[in-house]
């Protein structure tokens, strides 16, 4: 229906992130009319997003878009566990300014720059055949597990005593830092640019998580140990702060025409807080749903999200050395099962599948720490988890 003439959209998109203007975009270019509200539309999106190369959708491509949306592929990251695994996939680094102009908002997207609550999204209804909730997972809203992470951009001269050699970290357990408070986190090293380092402490889940001020000072105790300058890890070329909700928090009740996408609609993985290729992957089916009347498809199979919440206990309640054997036990697994691990999308039975191959090569006494932490009951809020 096109509103242009006083009648409703045919879909508002409310949040203008990676998920709502890949959605917006989309629908708009499959002839929809499309309302999409953000309070800052053309706020430049920050953070490092990264997917598996395999994973860019065939309409992102190069050759379907005609715009390079990758800022850099690098072959075969590297996990440390504490032994050694080559990843034998390829990752890449989106270019977010590429990205964006891959989904445009042209001449069917009509964009508001207003900040929407629960109740402005019921709101919309009277405005809008459909609404769809693309802001998140809630932000601070949202007081369940969290992935925090700490980073600093540098030259790629004064990062290559952090890699030691390897080309990128994909995850590095070893606990070469100088505290033992803090919830077992790993180093991200990833290129960003051609001569540039993303260097990033992380904590997969906590709950509570770990602040960036804990983070920041394990980093330093890391790269300084393994020889980095001080000059760079104090005037780096800049800084990344995450904060990623690993849940999304309830969504806007009592109104069918009311749905939410992206983190908001569960697209992100429970155990690793990826969900970007999940999203971009989700987009045409989701616009089929949107122009056909039908409710938005699910992110994944309810048994997939079974077994991911199982993972992210584990995360939450592990103890280091059990968190340490369980990594291990993955950089051991093929890479055909190790991509059914981390792919957000990933069917019950290939995600079972990467699991169980885990379970057999760790040690007995990991096992025992992976069961009782699987299997004990959730902290009380504000408890530590270790």
């Amino acid at each position: 229906m096109n509103a242009t003439g006083g009648g409703l959209f045919d879909v508002a998109v409310v949040g203008l992130g990676p998920a709502g203007r890949a959605l917006a975009s989309r629908c708009a270019a499959a002839g929809l009319s499309v309302l999409a509200v953000d309070p800052n539309p053309d706020a430049p999106w920050r953070q490092t997003l990264s997917v598996w190369s395999d994973q860019i959708p065939p309409w992102l491509r190069v050759d379907a878009c005609g715009i390079d949306v990758l800022a850099l592929t690098v072959a075969d990251p590297v996990l440390y566990a504490p032994d050694r695994a080559v990843l034998h996939r390829e990752y890449a680094v989106l270019n977010n300014d590429a990205l964006r102009r891959a989904l445009p908002l042209g001449p069917g997207v009509s964009v508001e720059s207003a900040e929407i609550d629960d109740a402005g999204l019921r709101d919309l209804t009277a405005r809008a055949q459909r609404v769809v909730d693309c802001r998140g997972a809630g932000g601070r809203l949202n007081q369940g597990p969290l992935q925090t992470a700490y980073g600093i951009i540098v030259d790629a001269a004064d990062a290559a005593p952090a890699l030691g050699g390897d080309i990128a970290l994909f995850m590095d357990w070893r606990t070469d830092y100088d505290d033992d408070e803090t919830s077992p986190s790993f180093l991200y090293a990833i290129p960003v640019g051609p001569d540039r380092v993303l260097l990033e402490e992380t904590c997969l889940a906590g709950l509570p998580a770990p602040g960036h001020a804990t983070l920041a000072a394990r980093l330093r105790s890391r790269l300084v140990g393994r020889g980095v300058s001080t000059a760079a890890i104090e005037s780096p070329l800049s800084v990344e702060r995450v904060r990623i909700p690993l849940l999304p928090r309830p969504g806007v009740p009592g109104d069918p025409l009311v749905e939410a996408f992206g983190t908001a609609g569960g697209h992100g993985h429970a155990a690793t807080g990826y969900s970007v290729a999940a999203m971009l992957a989700a987009v045409p089916a989701v616009v089929h749903a949107i122009d056909a009347g039908f409710p938005l498809p699910v992110p994944r199979s309810p048994l997939t999200t079974t077994l991911h919440g199982v993972g992210l206990r584990a995360l939450l309640r592990a103890d280091a050395s059990t968190l340490m054997a369980l990594f291990n036990a993955f950089g051991r697994l093929d890479g055909r099962r190790q991509q059914w691990f981390l792919d957000a999308s990933s069917p019950s039975y290939q995600v079972a599948a990467a699991m169980w191959g885990m379970w057999l090569s760790m040690p007995a006494r990991a096992k025992a720490g992976l069961v009782e932490a699987v299997l004990r009951s959730p902290p009380s809020r504000g408890e530590q988890v270790r």
